[in-house]
């Protein structure tokens, strides 16, 4: 105004100085430029108005969009939220086909996750998510903040943005889900879905191909600006910028708050060329101007134009009017044929507003003034009052759309229902309003409870019938510890594989699985830590097999899987060799860590028809093999195997039997002084007199013995038969100083060894038991080295089988204080040509005598060995030299004849 004045000034001085005859064009060129001055500061103010405007109207787009949008996602996982709540115990298949449908609803979602009390239990997509599982929300601050405000607030909440393990980075949405049982509402947890960011600012047209188009579309200029969104939530901790540059927000810059479901979102923007930025027209202007003062009349042609603009503008507004009123005439006929009830609340002053049928809905006599809250109240239900106010107050507070159904007592003790629909608006007078509809739904109320009664019962009569029917049928299919097949549902689908095969099992593979070491650990650990390793097994043979395929629990520890149409064998093998190595893992149970392996055995059904029964067998038969060749390893199933199988099952049968029968006996091979050659005793050797195949020697039987777990019985039998042989060769006048007879590992950690010898009748030193280097060097076992000297206490002596073949200890020797010591035949063989062997015999030797040890030599096979043995120090010899094992008649003819004087 300032610079106005000093031009008007300045106009008035040139006029005065002008000649009196161009006054009148000085002052109209004085007025003219004055007013185009003023005209032009006026636009320049006009255009960053208008500027700022657009900001605005720019901001306000954006704010919407961004809402909208966000919207529309927290509406959507609401309704699965909805879903979940009315079935917490949703199955996992049905969870993923409605995350799967809500992902393609909602191309913005990249994941949805449902989370009972805030641990992650379902996840999808779960591929590139497993982790995810088991995450729980409460264990990270950034998480714990929004969930603990979700649940407080029992509303959504958006937190982020956060990076993702795929490297995008998207906003998290959690939703509280409350559930109601026996009537009661409670917490059941959170459904989180994780919306991409860039898909988000796509979509509400924050990107550079999106904001152009934004103006346009809205019906004002399009104006270029700089903006920036940050998280305002939290007043004393406002976050940095994660749209756009932080120092957007230290300028002048228009600001929005986005309230949104649990924090608040603050907007700045700033035109693109600053606020200083002058119009584009500026130029034009001042030509314009210029070209006023040369046509004075132009402002006459502009007033006719706008008074003409006027009139019709005027001519508008009033068929307008006409229109309005057509329309408020037509819908108050809707309304009072409908019955609907309208009202209106001002959100500053928290008036109302009713119409006539309001007053009737609520049992109020009409006319009585506008209805304050109180008087609302005392209308409503007492059930319904708490529910029906906090969600008009959080309507008022957050401005969102109103929605509710409530009771309304009559004064006759009757109760009607009205539904409400409303929604916030600005009013004619530009304040916050919400306005919205009421009507009386009660018929509808009545019909909706008696079709949910007689459905509620109908459901639960078939949920009975379904649930037993379903309860009766998986307990006749299933294990009922680890949920997989039985041996029923094994055969029912080996069937059902054989029918569709058109009568027998082709290109079928049978796998025999069996539990390594799994009654040790139910022994020492219990029962419950079995069925946990059993459990922990079912898991993993379901994870290693296809979808198609089924794995059954047919026995205590022992498993089935049944592979469908295998490749070939290399899968077969492949799959065996990652369960062997997974089943090998520790698996923790209480704080032991239990181990345990698994043998398999494999049976296929090739191109030829095979019975069901029969492939099982062949499995069991391959089992086994894979038992007897180590355990922890996979056999296939060949004719070959078979044939050994039924022959090693055929001598088992016939070892027991001839037990049972006596057939076992002992042979005895005569020991010799190396120094006299006198005979100083004899080792007992077992034989069968196989009623078949004649005497067989232990290497024809022994090694199914063991596995038929009869050694020490066997054993057993050879000392009973020795000492009996004793006394016979006492009674017929034979002398035979000492007695050897082997003991296996498994009778010498029998704790009932010492009690069976304590009836024995012998003389000390007499008796001699033979035990290979392996079983004493295990110092370990307290029940093998309480026998051994439990033994020698009994009188009987201690002698060192196959010595130098093992690793035997002086410190052992020392500790154990053996008898004797026989050296291993591999060593004593080479002696007349190895002087290596030599020294080594000779260290042995030494050794013994140092310890006060006798040694023998086993494996004498000629006099040669004999005398060099003599020379070396041995004490005593034994071998083909002398005499092979002898039975017991054998050996009274062999010990009575003039053999033995020969041989000396």
């Amino acid at each position: 105004m300032a610079k106005s004045t000093r031009i008007l000034r300045r106009a008035r001085a040139i006029a005065a100085l002008a000649k009196p005859s161009l006054l009148p064009a000085f002052v109209a060129a004085a007025v003219v430029l004055s007013g185009g001055y003023l005209f032009k500061q006026q636009h320049r103010e006009n255009f960053r108005g208008e500027l700022k405007s657009n900001v605005e109207s720019e901001l306000n787009l954006i704010s919407t969009r961004l809402q909208s949008e966000i919207n529309s996602n927290i509406s959507a996982l609401r309704v699965f939220a909805n879903t979940i709540a009315v079935d917490p115990h949703m199955p996992g298949a049905l969870f993923d086909q409605l995350a799967s449908k809500l992902l393609l609803q909602n191309p913005q979602m990249l994941r949805i996750s449902a989370a009972p009390d805030a641990v992650i239990a379902m996840t999808y997509p779960l591929a590139g998510n497993e982790r995810m599982i088991g995450t729980d929300f409460k264990k990270f601050g950034s998480s714990r903040i929004a969930v603990d405000r979700a649940q407080s607030k029992a509303r959504p909440v958006i937190a982020g943005p956060v990076r993702l393990p795929s490297g995008r980075t998207g906003f998290t949405l959690f939703t509280p889900v409350f559930t109601r049982l026996g009537g009661a509402v409670a917490f059941w947890g959170f459904m989180e879905a994780v919306v991409d960011e860039k898909e988000l600012y796509r979509n509400a047209r924050l990107t550079e191909a999106g904001l152009p188009e934004t103006g346009a579309e809205n019906g004002h200029r399009h104006v270029d600006i700089h903006l920036a969104i940050r998280d305002a939530s939290v007043d004393n901790n406002i976050q940095d910028a994660f749209f756009g540059d932080t120092d957007i927000f230290e300028k002048p810059a228009v600001v929005r708050q986005l309230r949104l479901p649990g924090g608040t979102w603050e907007l700045a923007a700033l035109p693109a060329g600053g606020w200083e930025q002058e119009p584009a027209n500026d130029s034009w202007i001042d030509l314009m101007i210029l070209a006023a003062a040369a046509i004075v009349v132009l402002p006459i042609f502009l007033t006719g134009g706008l008074v003409n603009e006027r009139q019709r503008n005027m001519a508008a507004l009033r068929a307008r009017e006409r229109e309005l009123r057509t329309v408020s005439h037509r819908l108050d006929l809707a309304l009072e044929s409908s019955r609907i009830g309208i009202w209106e609340i001002d959100l500053d002053t928290q008036e109302r507003s009713w119409d006539e049928r309001m007053y009737h809905l609520h049992s109020l006599p009409p006319g009585a003034g506008e209805p304050g809250y109180a008087e609302w109240q005392r209308t409503l239900h007492p059930d319904d009052l708490t529910d029906a106010a906090l969600t008009l107050f959080k309507a008022l507070d957050e401005g969102q759309d109103y929605r509710s159904q409530y009771r309304v007592l009559a004064p006759d003790g009757s109760v009607r229902h009205v539904r409400n629909v409303g929604t916030t608006h600005a009013g004619s007078d530009g304040k916050a309003k919400i306005t919205g509809l009421s009507w009386d739904v009660t018929d509808d109320v009545l019909m909706t409870e008696q079709l949910r009664t007689a459905k509620a019962v109908a459901d639960e009569r078939n949920a009975e019938l379904a649930e037993a029917k379903d309860r009766i049928e998986h307990n006749a299919l299933h294990d009922p510890l680890t949920g997989l097949g039985n041996r029923r549902m094994l055969d029912t689908e080996l069937e059902a594989l054989s029918a569709a095969r058109k009568g027998g099992l082709r290109n079928i593979a049978i796998l025999h699985i069996d539990l390594d070491r799994f009654k040790q650990i139910n022994d020492t650990l219990g029962h419950a830590a079995g069925d946990a390793m059993l459990v922990h097994a079912s898991r993993i043979l379901s994870s290693n097999v296809r979808p198609g395929d089924m794995v059954a629990r047919i026995g205590g520890d022992e498993f089935v899987a049944l592979i469908a149409d295998p490749p070939d064998k290399d899968f077969l093998s492949d799959l065996s060799r990652r369960i062997i190595a997974e089943m090998r893992q520790p698996v923790d149970y209480n704080g032991f860590p239990c181990r345990f392996g698994v043998s398999i055995g494999i049976a296929v059904a090739g191109e030829f028809e095979l019975e069901e029964r029969q492939l099982l067998v062949n499995a069991d038969i391959a089992l086994y093999r894979a038992k007897e060749n180590g355990r922890n390893r996979h056999e296939f199933f060949t004719e070959a195997l078979q044939a050994e199988i039924v022959t090693t099952k055929r001598i088992a049968d016939e070892i027991l039997e001839g037990i049972e029968k006596n057939q076992f006996t002992a042979w005895y091979q005569p020991q010799f002084s190396a120094g006299t050659l006198q005979l100083t005793g004899v080792e007992a050797l077992i034989r069968w007199n196989h009623p078949r195949d004649g005497v067989l020697t232990p290497d024809k039987f022994l090694g199914i013995a063991e596995e038929l777990n009869v050694v020490a019985t066997l054993d057993r039998i050879v000392l009973d038969r020795a000492l009996i042989d004793a006394m016979r060769w006492a009674a017929a006048g034979i002398e035979v100083p000492k007695i050897s007879v082997n003991v296996s590992a498994k009778r010498l950690a029998d704790d009932m060894l010492l009690n069976s010898l304590q009836g024995l009748s012998f003389k000390p030193g007499q008796l001699s038991f033979e035990l290979v280097e392996s079983i004493f060097l295990d110092e370990s076992d307290d029940i093998v080295t309480a026998n051994i000297e439990g033994i020698k206490k009994l009188g009987i002596d201690i002698e060192i089988d196959d010595f130098g073949t093992g690793h035997t200890s002086i410190v052992s020797l020392l500790k154990i204080k053996p008898k004797r010591l026989k050296i291993d035949r591999q060593l004593v063989a080479p002696i007349l040509k190895s002087r290596r062997e030599q020294a080594l015999i000779r260290s042995i030797i030494e050794i013994g005598r140092s310890l006060g040890i006798e040694t023998v030599a086993e494996g004498v096979e000629t006099m040669d060995h004999a005398e060099m043995l003599g020379l070396l120090g041995c004490d005593l010899l034994q071998g083909y030299a002398f005499a092979r094992p002898l039975s017991f008649d054998k050996f009274v003819a062999f010990a009575s004849d003039e053999a033995i004087r020969l041989a000396s």
